[in-house]
């Protein structure tokens, strides 16, 4: 295990992006010639695992964390909690507006996913009754 750490450590940004292109394009043609094999998609989830993973072995190799994946985290819990109530509306009011291109409803689908539960739990914060929905436990007393 140690030494593929090593490995991963030892390879530039280069290998996860690389990787990372390579499975989307995969994807992208599996997609369109119409292919359904559990086996392909096995592959290529394992391609874009390894990718994510030597991605986050590079940018935490020197266990310090960029502003971006520090703030992410702060927002962990609200994102995770909300993110379907403020993605499915979105979908929803897109479709009445008659856009059906798939790649705008990823794309804002994935931004609204996060930046609406940041906004909702800076606003949560501020009104503490609002804030026991997300941490109960910094308002319940456990013995």
């Amino acid at each position: 295990m140690l030494e593929f750490k090593k490995y991963l450590l030892k390879r530039s940004l280069i290998t996860p992006i690389a990787t990372g292109v390579i499975f989307l394009l995969l994807s992208v043609w599996v997609y369109m010639i119409g292919i359904d094999h559990g086996a392909i998609s096995f592959l290529l989830g394992l391609l874009a695992c390894f990718s994510v993973v030597t991605l986050m072995a590079k940018i935490y190799e020197n266990r310090g964390q960029s502003a971006a994946f520090g703030t992410l985290a702060k927002y962990t819990m609200p994102i995770f909690l909300m993110h379907t109530l403020f993605a499915a509306p979105l979908r929803t009011v897109l479709f009445k507006l008659g856009i059906q291109n798939a790649v705008i409803h990823v794309i804002l689908g994935i931004a609204i996913s996060f930046i609406g539960p940041m906004i909702a739990a800076v606003i949560m914060k501020k009104t503490k009754w609002l804030e026991f929905f997300l941490y109960p436990g910094k308002f319940i007393k456990m013995k």
